[in-house]
C-alpha cells in the first residue's frame, strides 16, 4: 500500500507529481533530473517542442513510478546491501503504519467501553502513522538513488533509448534522401 500512495493531479489527462507523497523532495529532484537526461526527452524537444518534452517527461516519471517494486527486485539481485537498506526502511514503514492504525482501532473500542480518555491515544496512532509513511518514502529513495548511480536500470528509460535511437535513424535516413 505504501509504495502505491500518491496525492498526484491530472492535467490535460497526464498526471503531475510535482505534490507526490511517495518520495522525499531530493529523491524527487534527482529523479526528475534522471529522466530529463534521456536522449527521447531531448529529441523531443530539439525535433518536436518543449511542449512534446514535457508530456514526455511526464509519462516516463509515471512508468518510473510504476516500476519501482521491480527495481526494487532488480536492486536485490544487483546489490543486496542497498537492497537490505531498502527492505529494512520499508519494514519499519509497515510495522509503524500497521501498528498506528491497530492502536487507533483498539484506543477506540477501549473509549467506548472503558473511558473516553482513551481517544488521547489517537495522536499516538497518528504519529505511528506519520511516522511510517516518512519510512516508506525513505524506502523508495534508496531505489531512486539506486537508479541515479546505475545500480540497477529502468525498463521505461531503456525503452526510451531504444526509442530515441530509433527515430533518429529514422530522421538520418529520411535527411539523407532529402538532400
Amino acid at each position: 500500500m505504501l509504495t502505491q500512495y500518491r496525492s498526484a493531479t491530472t492535467v490535460v489527462g497526464y498526471p503531475a507529481f510535482s505534490d507526490t507523497k511517495l518520495l522525499t523532495p531530493q529523491a524527487w529532484a534527482d529523479l526528475q533530473t534522471h529522466v530529463a537526461a534521456s536522449p527521447l526527452l531531448l529529441w523531443l524537444e530539439v525535433q518536436r517542442s518543449e511542449w512534446h518534452r514535457d508530456v514526455g517527461n511526464m509519462i516516463l516519471v509515471r512508468h518510473l513510478l510504476d516500476e519501482l517494486g521491480q527495481l526494487a527486485t532488480r536492486l536485490h539481485a544487483m546489490n543486496s546491501t542497498l537492497y537490505a537498506d531498502h527492505d529494512r526502511l520499508m519494514a519499519e514503514a509497515d510495522l509503524r503504519v500497521n501498528v498506528g492504525v491497530s492502536v487507533a482501532v483498539l484506543a477506540s473500542v477501549l473509549s467506548v467501553r472503558v473511558s473516553p480518555l482513551f481517544l488521547l491515544t489517537f495522536a499516538l496512532s497518528a504519529l505511528l502513522i506519520v511516522m511510517g509513511m516518512a519510512r516508506a518514502r525513505e524506502a523508495n529513495d534508496v531505489i531512486v538513488q539506486a537508479l541515479v548511480i546505475g545500480e540497477v536500470t529502468s525498463v521505461a528509460l531503456a525503452e526510451a533509448e531504444r526509442a530515441e535511437a530509433t527515430l533518429s535513424i529514422t530522421d538520418c535516413g529520411s535527411g539523407s534522401t532529402n538532400a
